[in-house]
């Protein structure tokens, strides 16, 4: 499917795309047209994607566009997904009250990169690239396994193993005690 086609793809189900996105709109600052252009530039990339996997143009449109709209909501439960922009909702003319409660949150979320480089030389060469473009501890932000296997010329089945096997490793680290996850709180 090209680029054109995509577009069309699109318009055609605008509907479907919208009826879709009507569970963001409780907690976003955007308006409908927001999330139709991000709806058109997922279809752009699931056409090169799709193309070049050989898979489902509408699969992998709806894998995409979930991802893109997840990162750009705000979402009540940051910790699960979505951005960490203040909801529309929520805002007040008292912005002391925003910053106190921004900062609040600061102290207790815990530091990932400190938390990555205190644990890194547990793991391997692999297991630390893959964590490290995961977790976003880089310039280039949370990377998904796509986009990590595309940078390191590979599948993402081998990049979702390596999580797996680095995620395990760090579980075994706990359970003898090697690591402490207290010490991250």
């Amino acid at each position: 499917m090209d680029f054109q086609q995509a577009m069309a793809w699109v318009s055609e189900h605008e509907s479907a795309i919208k009826g879709y996105i009507a569970k963001y709109r409780n907690f976003s600052p955007y308006e409908e047209c927001d999330y139709m252009q991000e709806a058109f530039e997922a279809a752009m990339i699931a056409a090169i994607r799709s193309r070049e996997k050989n898979l489902a143009f509408e699969a992998v449109f709806w894998k995409v566009f979930r991802n893109h709209i997840s990162v750009i909501t705000p979402s009540p439960n940051i910790l699960t997904h979505g951005s960490n922009s203040i909801p529309s909702h929520v805002c007040t003319e008292d912005l002391t009250f925003v910053t106190e409660n921004r900062a609040d949150r600061r102290h207790k979320d815990p530091d990932i990169e400190m938390i990555f480089q205190s644990m890194r030389h547990h793991l391997t060469d692999k297991e630390q690239q893959v964590l490290y473009y995961a977790l976003g501890i880089g310039m280039e932000g949370s990377m998904s396994n796509y986009e990590i296997a595309d940078l390191l010329g590979c599948v993402p089945s081998n990049i979702r193993d390596i999580h797996k096997r680095a995620f395990r490793r760090i579980e075994q680290l706990v359970k003898k005690g090697i690591i402490d996850p207290k010490c991250f709180a």
